[in-house]
């Protein structure tokens, strides 16, 4: 992986999760011209998300957990840190 992994609050969490469940769906059912390496990298977007405040950072954690479950992968070593690195940078938690 050559891109440098940076949180990125750019777009709304709920935006980017909706870029990543249309584009891994059209992808898993071959359909748009949609691939999977464009699923992989509408996922790296959501976890370079910066979260805003805690609810944020939760539904950030479980939409990774849901998606990782529901297609039985996993993420890499550098995935992991950036998104524990988000998850745990607000104040207090």
């Amino acid at each position: 992986m050559t891109e440098k992994l940076d949180l990125q609050p750019n777009e709304p969490l709920s935006v980017k999760v909706e870029r990543h469940r249309a584009v891994y769906l059209a992808a898993v059912n071959g359909e748009g011209g949609a691939d999977m390496d464009q699923g992989a990298n509408a996922r790296m977007e959501i976890i370079r998300h910066a979260p805003s405040d805690q609810d944020e950072r939760d539904q950030k954690l479980l939409y990774v957990s849901g998606y990782l479950i529901a297609c039985k992968g996993r993420l890499n070593p550098e995935e992991m840190e950036l998104l524990l690195s988000g998850s745990i940078s607000l104040s207090g938690h």
